[in-house]
């Protein structure tokens, strides 16, 4: 199991890093740290990022779950990914 910590705001997150089926590293962040990068909503002229800083991360992340999705092992946790991303996990 692969992790990673984002740091933003002056807090750390933890994250799970994944290989694709291609064997890219893929960032799998918390639902936690994305409110934390998009805590206004999405109509404002920044798109809600708290900053350029949160919209830099932002990009960086694959995908966003909830923390008992963080905790599973690889093999499950992919298994989650692979239901809303079936092209990158195949």
């Amino acid at each position: 199991m692969k992790t990673q910590e984002v740091q933003f705001g002056g807090n750390n997150y933890p994250c799970r890093v994944v290989e694709s089926n291609e064997g890219e590293e893929l960032l799998i962040g918390s639902i936690t740290l994305l409110d934390a990068l998009q805590p206004d909503s999405f109509n404002d002229e920044n798109e809600g990022f708290a900053s350029k800083e949160a919209e830099r991360i932002y990009d960086e992340v694959f995908f966003f779950t909830d923390m008992a999705n963080l905790r599973l092992t690889d093999v499950e946790l992919v298994a989650e990914l692979k239901k809303d991303n079936p092209e990158w996990f195949e």
